[in-house]
């Protein structure tokens, strides 16, 4: 065994395996996007009740881990996901933000897909003063899903590269 952990064997599946976490991570958080272009929108009135940024990546401007979570009219089972990228939420912040005072007061039309059960992927939002247009929104998705989705797959290609070279190549004798 000690052998095994000093070829290159060994640092080959380990390279496959990063490439796998990779994957791993460009699917897990592109996964609520992609299956919304997939499933019917559905039409909400209300007020925000509650809104979080996560702080861990807010404000990064990475795709898709700037992610706004709300929730309207009280209702705290139902959870509102709002991808956008830093242009969209300044531009959006013109008319409307989830941080104002009193936001909780501002009435919004929101334009949703229904993901599971109780959550909701936005693809439009809009209020008196302003909208957040369904072009848009699509439009940072869909190209950023593709970018994802290319990195997904140079992953792949590569993790499965590295693990025939790990099948392939064969341990020392003798050490």
């Amino acid at each position: 065994m000690l052998a095994f952990l000093q070829t290159r064997k060994s640092a080959f599946f380990n390279i496959a395996l990063l490439f796998l976490v990779a994957i791993v991570w460009c699917v897990a958080s592109t996964h609520y996007v992609a299956r919304s272009f997939f499933k019917e929108e559905h039409l909400f009135y209300g007020t925000v009740s509650h809104a979080s940024i996560p702080s861990l990546f807010g404000g990064t401007d990475i795709p898709f881990l700037d992610r706004t979570f709300f929730q309207i009219n009280g209702d705290k089972d139902v959870t509102f996901i709002l991808y956008s990228s830093k242009e969209i939420n300044d531009e959006m912040s013109e008319w409307f933000s989830f941080a104002e005072e009193g936001a909780s007061e501002v009435p919004l039309e929101i334009s949703a897909a229904r993901i599971n059960e109780n959550t909701f992927v936005v693809k439009s939002i809009a209020n008196n003063d302003g909208e957040l247009e369904w072009d848009t929104l699509t439009e940072y998705q869909v190209s950023n899903l593709m970018v994802f989705g290319a990195i997904a797959l140079g992953c792949f290609i590569a993790m499965v590269v590295f693990l025939i070279l790990g099948i392939r190549t064969k341990i020392p004798q003798g050490r």
